[in-house]
């Protein structure tokens, strides 16, 4: 009962500062830009301790052309999820591609919680060009949860507030109208670190310790 309890008063903390900087949230579709290419998803999975859960974005082309996400070029028809990891995969620090969906299809996703936008060119650009100049990870100002949040408000979905915790990500989510995406299951070689940052960024694959454990 106390845990419930502590969780409802997190949620209206929450709710109250979403109320607060909703007013500052970009328009998610600017004059002239209409065209929708992806869906971009903010996605969230529980472990036993609520402050090591995980917390990622994930985007679907929805086109019928390879559309560029950060440093990944996204085929049609498919999906990449995009994280940051810090000391729990053995590639470094920074943004991976696909280790959440590919780790998630061979090991578990249960308890993923997500919501979505879509994306017209102009947003899925200004996604692109927070994870290419966010490669890099610390516990407080760069973990997964600021990543998510940043990128996330960069598509123009409804405004997450970026606090520390990953379970602050899942009470926002929680918040409102909410699912839990089905990804798409990546082939080995697409599981990806990113080497650099901004135009001169590239993609390493990972290696087999870095995917051989769960999400989160």
């Amino acid at each position: 009962m106390r845990k419930n309890r502590v969780l409802a008063g997190l949620l209206c903390i929450v709710l109250l500062f979403s109320a607060a900087f909703s007013a500052f949230a970009v328009s998610p579709q600017a004059a002239g830009d209409s065209e929708v290419v992806a869906d971009l998803y903010l996605c969230h999975r529980w472990s036993s301790v609520p402050s090591l859960g995980h917390a990622w974005i994930y985007i679907e082309n929805r086109s019928n052309e390879t559309l560029q996400v950060g440093a990944y070029a996204l085929p049609p028809n498919q999906g990449v999820s995009v994280g940051t990891f810090g000391l729990t995969r053995n590639d470094g620090s920074g943004v991976y591609y696909n280790v959440e969906a590919y780790c998630g299809h061979r090991h578990s996703l249960s308890g993923l919680v997500s919501i979505g936008t879509s994306l017209t060119r102009a947003k899925l650009s200004a996604v692109s060009n927070v994870i290419l100049s966010q490669n890099f990870w610390d516990p407080i100002l760069f973990n997964c949860t600021m990543f998510a949040s940043r990128a996330w408000n960069a598509g123009g979905g409804r405004t997450v507030i970026p606090l520390l915790f990953p379970v602050m990500i899942k009470l926002q989510i929680l918040a409102g109208s909410h699912g839990s995406v089905k990804m798409y299951n990546p082939a080995r070689s697409q599981v990806c670190r990113q080497v650099g940052s901004g135009s001169g960024a590239s993609l390493r694959v990972c290696c087999d310790a870095t995917v051989s454990k769960g999400v989160g």
